[in-house]
């Protein structure tokens, strides 16, 4: 027969095993590559600033959508402005044309006649 004790484990020690792995996030002094060098003897793309080098190709496909964002962030603009230009003109034309008949309205109401000094 089994003694009792025979099923029981010990838990294992409190000591932690070794610290192998390292994440490095550094939000605060985040890259955000303004600066870069061509290297044209290696061939890589390589950042001034934080020297982390990247794909070249992957690099100048980033940079193709970024500046296609730009165009089309720009055309939106100028879409926008051109119909805020539009309402400013419609609503000069508004403005001209309700002057215009207030003007004639006055003209057509009667002169005031004024009974005090008893002119007529």
């Amino acid at each position: 027969m089994s003694t009792p004790d025979s099923n029981i484990r010990k838990f294992p020690g409190t000591e932690l095993p070794e610290q192998t792995l390292t994440a490095y996030k550094n939000w605060h002094n985040f890259c955000e590559h303004k600066k870069i060098s061509l290297d044209d003897h290696s061939r890589t793309v390589r950042c001034a600033a934080c020297d982390q080098v990247f794909d070249p190709f992957d690099f100048l496909q980033k940079e193709v959508t970024r500046l296609q964002r730009a165009w089309e962030d720009h055309k939106h603009v100028q879409k926008s402005l051109n119909d805020l230009r539009d309402g400013v003109e419609s609503l000069k034309k508004e403005e001209a044309r309700l002057k215009a008949r207030i003007r004639t309205a006055k003209a057509k109401v009667a002169p005031v006649i004024d009974l005090r000094n008893r002119e007529l």
